[in-house]
Order: structure tokens, then sequence, then C-alpha cells
């Protein structure tokens, strides 16, 4: 037998227990959000990185083309020299810079096969990267959509829960209310719990015997001695 009262304040408890868990969903929606914005930006970052990364190569083989260019123009200068100079010294002195410069031709023109060589990798990781990424994106965004739905269906839930609290609130007696929004606010849900073996629901220790012996009475409300709670006897 439950005391008077009792069976009011378990319904509201189990109506503020569904609202407290949709308030957990609700308000655990926002950094599901964030989580998913930032994977987001992180997978647009990783597009852009992979895409200046082909764009740093293409950059340094122009600057290779500059460079051989200014070569080959001071080779032909030289040459035009080698046609005006009339002393041996000042003709083999441009001989050697030819020289000079001709083997720097052949350093800059391998550095820029190599660089086509790596140019031509970059630009196909680039491609790759960007056609997984922007998959996963499309996914992202997909769940982004997904939340904003849940989020719109939960606070709906969360407005039909509070018309039940309220009206559950309206069942129970009014000296009660004050007991049960101070415990609720001090103690937490479940405040409303049933002695097992002597032991409280909610903080699970042993009561005292009068305590359990009046829970058994069923007569009147009483509390764990422990942690306050509302305890009742199951039989």
């Amino acid at each position: 037998m439950l005391p008077d009262g009792l069976q009011a304040l378990m319904v509201l408890q189990d109506r503020d227990l569904k609202k407290s868990q949709l308030d957990k969903v609700l308000a655990g929606i926002p950094r599901e959000r964030a989580a998913v914005e930032a994977r987001i930006a992180s997978h647009r970052a990783a597009i852009d990185a992979a895409k200046k990364t082909v764009t740093d190569r293409e950059l340094q083989r122009k600057e290779l083309e500059i460079t051989l260019r200014s070569l080959e123009e001071q080779i032909q200068r030289y040459r035009n020299q080698q046609l005006q100079v009339r002393k041996n010294d000042e003709y083999q002195a441009l001989t050697h810079e030819i020289e000079l410069a001709e083997r720097r031709i052949g350093e800059v023109e391998e550095k820029e096969i190599k660089l086509l060589y790596e140019l031509d990798t970059e630009r196909a990781k680039a491609a790759e990267a960007e056609r997984t990424l922007k998959a996963a994106i499309v996914e992202e965004e997909s769940q982004r959509a997904r939340l904003a739905e849940r989020e719109k269906q939960v606070g709906a839930e969360l407005e039909a829960a509070q018309a039940e609290v309220d009206a559950a609130r309206s069942g129970v007696r009014e000296n009660l209310l004050p007991r049960y929004d101070h415990l609720r606010r001090y103690v937490g849900l479940p405040l409303v719990v049933p002695l097992h073996g002597g032991k409280c629901g909610g903080c699970h220790l042993k009561v005292s015997s009068g305590v359990e012996s009046e829970a058994r009475k069923g007569t009147e409300i009483v509390s764990c001695d422990n942690c306050s709670r509302i305890v009742f006897f199951e039989f």
C-alpha cells in the first residue's frame, strides 16, 4: 500500500524524468552540430591544402622556367660579346661564363624533370583527396540536416513533455509540491525511490529501522535518513 499522495508524486517524477531526458538530448545537439561543422571545416581545409601543394609546385616550375630563360639569354649575351672582343683572355673568360651557365641550365633542367614527376603525383593526390573529401562533406551535410530535423522533433516532444509535467503537478497535493521541488533541486531525480533490503533505492545506504517500519506501514510519506529522498516499501 502506498501512502496518500505518493502515487501522484511518482507520476510527476516519471514525467519529469522523461522531460529531463529530452532536455539532455536537446542540449547535446549543438555539440553534435559543432562536431559536424568542425569535420566539414577539416575536410575543406584538407582539400585546400592539397590544392595549395599543387599550386606551390606549379609556381616552382614557373620559377625554374624563368631561370632557364634567363640563363639562355645570358648565354646569348656572352656569345654576342665574344663576337666583339679582340683579346683572347676576354674571349676565354666569356667562354668560361658560357660553360658555367650551360652547367647551371643542366642542373635546373634536372630539377624541372623531378618537379614534373612530383607535380603529376600531387595533382593525382589532390584529385583523389577532393573526390573522397567532397563525398565526406556531403555525408556530413546530410548529418547536419538530420540534426536540424532531430532538434525540431525533440523540441516538439519537449513542449509536449512540459505540458504533461504541468498536468501532473496539478494532481499533486499542494503541501507536497514544495518538498518535491526542493528535493529535485538539491538531490536530483529520481527522488521517489523504493526500499530494497532495507536500503534506499537512491543513495543505496541502509535506512534506519524506524524509516523502514514507517515505509512498510504505507500510511505516511517518509524520507531516507541519509539522502532525504522519499522512500516507499515495495511488496
